[in-house]
């Protein structure tokens, strides 16, 4: 016979959630999910030892950057390939 112990129900939302989740939630890795937290991009506190942070700054994180019509990484440059190119024999003479 199964139970449900430990699921949630389904219409209960969540106020909180741990940072691994959070960074889930904004497909980042703790690096960049910490430095939003010291930055104070996201709302967090301690609950004994487990550090908390609030859905409703993650909300508004991503609402603030829609706004903004900006991405969190700057747009990457062009790749330069192999060496660069040798100087002409006209140009070694000048």
């Amino acid at each position: 016979m199964k139970t449900d112990c430990g699921t949630r129900a389904p219409s209960i939302d969540r106020l909180v959630v741990r940072p691994k989740r959070a960074w889930q939630m904004l497909d980042c890795g703790n690096t960049r999910g910490y430095e939003l937290v010291k930055a104070g991009e996201l709302e967090s506190f301690l609950d004994g030892r487990s550090r908390k942070i609030t859905v409703k700054s993650i909300h508004g994180y991503i609402t603030r950057k829609l706004a903004a019509g900006t991405s969190t990484k700057p747009a990457p440059q062009p790749r330069r390939r192999g060496r660069p190119p040798k100087a002409s024999a006209n140009e070694e003479r000048r």
